[in-house]
């Protein structure tokens, strides 16, 4: 006990700063005792929700293969129970207040999806660095769901949003908490295991999670005739562009599908990216990285080079893909190259499936960020 009381102010104050800020975000603010009542409430619920799961875990005779990493076990307990349990009680943290007359900007769906997310992973990362060693790694894996339980809550926050008239959740939301329940446990699986590989392949998915939550932000802000009363920084010029935007830009309705260009967009974006992990390859050589290090020694700090050195050579080869198929096809929207970048991505997901099952978890966790990425090459080669 008294080492959660050590940890718990540590683990909440970072939830509370990304709270607080988020709550600055709108013109109008609303009330304290709803937001950071929200956000209290997370951090009660969240304290029956790890027991339950380690019952459930021991109950199952599973204990033991949790931190597997690509182990079917672990995937299937965490798909079936952590994930939902965990997004199901932040729904019902969020609930009281998406229920009452307060809730009445598109914003408060993010707002009070992020109180009750960053309530709920304060005392869940307090209670984790309780019951385990302090290590690097170890703090690493809990700084990481921190950061990751208000950017998942944000995805089903955004559906909220948009019905805060009707009080009615719609499919949209349906959907969007499934995206959201799939990528916590996939997020979850990564930051279980015991592999520095599966750490390094959370980044990204981290990263992606947060360019959705920034764009779900501006966009619920901007669609509603609200603006952020937050000073211009040096961010102002990378915003996302508008949904209305995007909508027009994936396909314009003056002009068939190039559906020729699918697979040929395909093969070229599996050619970039063999090539550019060659470069990787031979640039790593030449630098002295041993590639060999990744399979021998996973949790050690020194396959930390060579796995980011071919995770950055592959991320990379997807913008300059989606840039070439969008020039080359002389496309006006993105939805040839985008289609490309699927299918390609989907090719490699089945032959790793094949092949390595290990591989494949750690390219599931690439997948959004890679087809994000191609989807912004094209946006800039597209013509506009």
């Amino acid at each position: 006990m008294l080492k959660l009381l050590l940890w718990l102010p540590l683990c909440t104050l970072p939830g509370a700063a990304l709270l607080w800020l988020v709550w600055r975000m709108p013109p109008r603010r609303d009330p304290v005792r709803s937001v950071w009542g929200t956000f209290a409430l997370g951090m009660v619920a969240s304290i029956p929700v790890h027991p339950l799961e380690a019952w459930l875990a021991r109950a199952t005779g599973i204990s033991d293969q949790l931190d597997r990493l690509a182990s079917a076990t672990s995937m299937l307990f965490l798909f079936l129970f952590a994930a939902p349990i965990e997004e199901l009680v932040k729904v019902g943290v969020a609930w009281p207040a998406f229920r009452s007359g307060e809730f009445d900007e598109a914003f408060d769906g993010v707002l009070y999806s992020t109180a009750a997310a960053t309530g709920f992973a304060s005392m869940e990362a307090a209670i984790l660095l309780t019951g385990q060693p302090i290590q690097a790694a170890g703090v690493v894996r809990v700084a990481l769901i921190l950061v990751a339980q208000p950017l998942l809550s944000s995805m089903w926050g955004y559906a909220l949003g948009r019905v805060r008239r009707t009080k009615v959740p719609t499919i949209r939301f349906t959907v969007l908490w499934l995206c959201a329940v799939v990528l916590h446990a996939l997020l979850e699986h990564l930051t279980l295991a015991k592999s520095l590989a599966a750490l390094v392949s959370a980044v990204p998915l981290v990263f992606g999670m947060a360019l959705f939550a920034w764009w779900a932000a501006r966009d619920l802000l901007a669609r509603f005739g609200r603006v952020s009363v937050l000073p211009p920084g040096p961010l102002a010029s990378l915003q996302p562009p508008p949904l209305r935007e995007m909508r027009q830009v994936i396909h314009r309705s003056h002009r068939p599908v190039l559906f020729h260009w699918i697979p040929l967009g395909a093969l070229t974006t599996t050619g970039v990216m063999l090539t550019a992990m060659v470069i990787a390859i031979l640039v790593g050589r030449r630098l002295g990285v041993d590639f060999s290090v990744i399979d021998r020694a996973e949790t050690s700090s020194s396959a930390a080079a060579p796995l980011l050195l071919l995770g950055a050579a592959v991320l990379g080869a997807f913008p300059v893909s989606g840039y070439l198929v969008a020039r080359a096809s002389r496309s006006e929207g993105v939805l040839e190259p985008a289609l490309a970048a699927a299918v390609a991505i989907v090719a490699v997901l089945v032959v790793l499936g094949l092949a390595a099952p290990v591989a494949l978890v750690l390219a599931l966790a690439f997948a959004p960020v890679a087809f994000a990425l191609a989807c912004g090459g094209a946006w800039v080669g597209i013509g506009r």
